[in-house]
C-alpha cells in the first residue's frame, strides 16, 4: 500500500517535515539525489515532494513515473530557491485540463 509520504531535498528544506511523519531524504549532490529517488520509487510511497534542484537533476526518472498512479510527485521550491518549475508545471496542467491558459501573469494584464 502506498500510503507513505516522502520529501527529497536539501537538509534545510526537508528538516521540518520529519515531525509530521514524512520520510525525509536530505541530499546535497547528484549521487545522493539518485540514491534517494531509487529508494522512494520502490519504497511504496504514494506522494513524493521534491525540491526544484532535485527535480532538475531527476526530471527523466520522475517523468518515467508520470503515467503511474503512484507515486504522485510534487515539485516545491527549496529553501532559498527562486522557484519557477512548480509554477510552470501547474500552468501546463491547467492548460491541458481546460484547453487554454487560465493563469494571467501580471506583465500580461
Amino acid at each position: 500500500m502506498a500510503d507513505k509520504i516522502a520529501f527529497i531535498g536539501d537538509s534545510t528544506s526537508v528538516a521540518g517535515f520529519r515531525p509530521l511523519g514524512v520520510a525525509v531524504f536530505p541530499v546535497s549532490d547528484s549521487a545522493q539525489m539518485r540514491a534517494a529517488w531509487d529508494e522512494v520509487a520502490r519504497g511504496g510511497f504514494g506522494i513524493v515532494f521534491v525540491t526544484e534542484p532535485v527535480y532538475a537533476e531527476l526530471a527523466d526518472e520522475i517523468a518515467a513515473t508520470a503515467d503511474r498512479p503512484v507515486p504522485a510527485v510534487t515539485v516545491v521550491p527549496g529553501a532559498g530557491s527562486v522557484g519557477g518549475v512548480g509554477e510552470a508545471k501547474l500552468a501546463r496542467a491547467i492548460e491541458r485540463a481546460v484547453g487554454t491558459s487560465a493563469l494571467i501573469r501580471e506583465e500580461e494584464a
